[in-house]
């Protein structure tokens, strides 16, 4: 049997009526009965529901409803309605105390309503047994698959499911544990949970459940990409103008302008290293849904500062470019500091697997100021990762001298005079050449003491002499010649660092 209160629920019933008197909420029914004649209520067993038909709700009148609810509860009624009782007024006190006595639940049915279908529906509800969730499930996929969802399809299609399930559905906003996980950009932004009943219905609620969650994801997907294409055309426009040459940027700069961009203006740049994407994603594509999901909340969030900040799409990294009109204040940089930990703050929210390292740049006035700041952010995510300073800002401008270094190591000239420098060195294989660049790297940071310098790789000072003078010669530098001596320096520690990204 089914207590009327879960009768209630099913979607087309709740619709139909509205309840005036609770009273009978937890009683069971096992039928239903088409009331033609208050006074000939065909007794039952067990609880029954009563639709009264429009001419018998007529003939009840305010003075005869207790009349109605007596002759109803002597017949073992436990849900009683009528149809046109006005829904928006209170019952008499009688007829409410009345109802409550007899444990009696009072409905409005709305004029105009098929009672046939009512009485029809009820008396599935109340035989159909397992089939009832099954009937319940097709009616919301197909309603599911009808919906167009607003601006929070994760709310709206939840509630749809729960309404059409009759089952109250719940979303928890985290990625772990049970329920239908919705998933945007290979990331669980939130699951759909519903009680389980313990029964074989379970099984066919998830079904729901899970078409509900797939289709919000969808739903966010689909929303993201069409507001992203004007955003990410400025991106790969701005990426491309931060990597072309200056005397070379004329048309690009026209282009640049065309879309908004004040090229003239103060800029600064935050960049921020993904670095384990492969750990967190299952191939290419959800390598680059994750990113294009990181650059959308990074931007978000950066935005919410009140600046002017655009965004530059070029590879995994995230580059952000604050634009002011006049040269900023001397508080800025704490207002930068404080927005680029909101962002990674957001990140790390929406991807807490995610290992982040951060540089932030200097403000500079036009297309080589961007340039400069955009360098010195590389510059700055590098000396993060070096550090493993994670998950925190790094500005250039606090990184003293080591930023001259640091400067010339995210250079993309640098790159090419090591390669060409160090390039003899390939002929020796990967093992004995970064063997060979630890050697030369001790050897030059310790200047005048190949003791030391054999203390730092654990052999003998003699074997260091030997190495190294072998080494000098296949490069072809002076170890004499202090410029030979400065570079060779700068593109071993280069090397270095590359060898461990």
């Amino acid at each position: 049997m089914t207590v009327v209160r879960e009768l209630l629920l099913r979607p087309d019933i709740g619709r139909a009526v509205t309840v005036l008197c609770d009273a009978g909420h937890s009683r069971d029914i096992a039928q239903v009965t088409l009331i033609e004649d208050m006074r000939a209520i065909p007794p039952a067993r067990h609880g029954q529901a009563g639709v009264c038909t429009g001419r018998v709700s007529d003939e009840i009148n305010p003075d005869l409803l207790d009349v109605a609810v007596r002759f109803a509860a002597g017949a073992n009624v436990a849900a009683l309605a009528l149809v046109g009782l006005p829904p928006d007024r209170p019952l008499p006190l009688t007829v409410s105390r009345l109802a409550e006595r007899r444990e009696l639940t009072l409905l409005s049915v709305e004029r105009g309503t098929d009672l046939a279908r009512l009485v029809i529906a009820i008396e599935q509800e109340l035989t159909l047994g397992p089939m009832r969730t099954i009937s319940r499930a097709a009616a919301a996929l197909t309603a599911l698959d009808r919906a167009e969802p607003g601006p929070d399809p994760i709310g709206e299609l939840a509630a749809l499911a729960g309404r059409e399930l009759g089952l109250p559905v719940t979303v928890e906003q985290r990625p772990d544990g049970e329920g239908a996980p919705v998933t945007v950009a290979g990331a669980v932004r939130a699951r759909l949970r519903c009680a389980p009943a313990g029964d074989a219905s379970d099984a066919v609620v998830q079904l729901v459940l899970h078409r509900a969650a797939s289709l919000a994801g969808h739903t966010i997907e689909q929303a993201r990409r069409t507001s992203e294409g004007p955003a990410a055309s400025r991106a790969a426009l701005l990426a491309e103008l931060l990597l072309s040459a200056p005397e070379d940027a004329g048309p690009l700069l026209a282009r640049t302008r065309r879309a908004g961009f004040v090229v003239d203006g103060w800029h600064t740049v935050i960049h921020i290293e993904l670095d384990n994407l492969d750990s967190l994603t299952g191939g290419e594509a959800a390598r680059h849904e994750l990113t294009v999901e990181a650059r959308r909340l990074a931007l978000q969030a950066a935005l919410n500062d009140g600046a002017d900040w655009q965004r530059a799409d070029a590879g995994s990294a995230l580059t952000l470019v604050r634009t002011d009109r006049s040269e900023p204040a001397a508080t800025q940089p704490k207002a930068l500091a404080r927005t680029a930990s909101a962002v990674l703050a957001r990140l790390k929210e929406q991807f807490a697997g995610l290992r982040l390292y951060c540089g932030v740049g200097g403000s500079y006035q036009g297309l080589e100021g961007l340039q400069t700041s955009a360098t010195e952010a590389r510059a700055g995510g590098a000396a993060a990762r070096t550090a493993r300073h994670q998950d925190r800002p790094l500005a250039f401008r606090d990184l003293g001298f080591r930023r001259v270094l640091l400067q010339w190591y995210a250079m993309n000239s640098s790159r090419v005079v090591v390669d060409r420098l160090l390039a003899p060195l390939d002929e020796l294989g990967p093992r004995r050449k970064d063997e060979a660049i630890r050697t030369l790297q001790a050897f030059l940071d310790h200047p005048g003491s190949p003791r030391d310098a054999a203390a730092a790789l654990g052999v003998h000072r003699n074997t260091v002499a030997n190495r190294v003078k072998r080494l000098l010669d296949l490069l072809d530098m002076d170890g004499d010649n202090a410029d030979h001596r400065l570079l060779l320096q700068l593109a071993c520690r280069v090397a270095a660092r590359a060898s461990l990204e």
